[in-house]
C-alpha cells in the first residue's frame, strides 16, 4: 500500500490558490464596473447641465426673444468644463469627441476616462496604465411656453 500522508495538504493548497485567484478577479471587475458606473453617471449629469446652459454669447446678440436660446458646441463644452471642475472622481476624466450641441436644445456630452484595477493591474504589465473608459450620454432642454 502507498504512503498517503500529506496527500490533503497538497490538495488543500491548491484549493486556496484558486480561491484567492477568484476573490482578486472579482474585486478587479468590480471595481472596473463601478468606475465605469461613475463615468456613465458624470456623463449624464454634465449633458444634463449642459443642456441647461446659456450661451451668453446668442443671449447678448439676440436676447430673450428665442425661447430657449439655442446650444452651441461652445456653451457645451464650457459647461462640461466647468462641471467636471467641480466634481471629484476616482476615475482620471477628460472630455472626448462628439462632444457639443447637437441641435439648438440637445446637447451630447463624451467623456474619456482610465480605470485603476486595484489588485491584477499591479502583476499584469499590460493592464498597469489602466484600462480606458468611454461614456457619451444626450440631454435635451425642457421648453418652457
Amino acid at each position: 500500500m502507498r504512503d498517503e500522508r500529506g496527500q490533503i495538504l497538497l490538495l488543500t493548497t491548491g484549493f486556496v490558490v484558486l480561491a484567492l485567484l477568484l476573490v482578486l478577479v472579482t474585486v478587479d471587475v468590480t471595481a472596473l464596473h463601478l468606475q465605469r458606473q461613475e463615468l456613465q453617471a458624470l456623463s449624464d449629469a454634465a449633458a444634463r447641465d449642459a443642456a441647461d446652459a446659456l450661451d451668453e454669447a446668442t443671449f447678448y446678440r439676440h436676447g430673450a426673444q428665442e425661447r430657449p436660446v439655442p446650444l452651441s458646441d461652445a456653451s457645451v463644452r464650457s459647461s462640461v468644463t466647468g462641471y467636471l471642475a467641480q466634481r471629484a472622481v476616482d476615475v482620471d476624466v477628460g472630455i472626448g469627441r462628439p462632444t457639443g450641441a447637437l441641435d439648438d436644445a440637445t446637447a451630447q456630452v463624451t467623456l474619456t476616462g482610465t480605470a485603476r484595477i486595484p489588485l491584477i493591474g499591479l502583476v499584469v504589465r499590460r493592464w498597469a496604465g489602466g484600462v480606458p473608459l468611454r461614456a457619451t450620454s444626450q440631454a435635451t432642454a425642457e421648453q418652457i411656453p
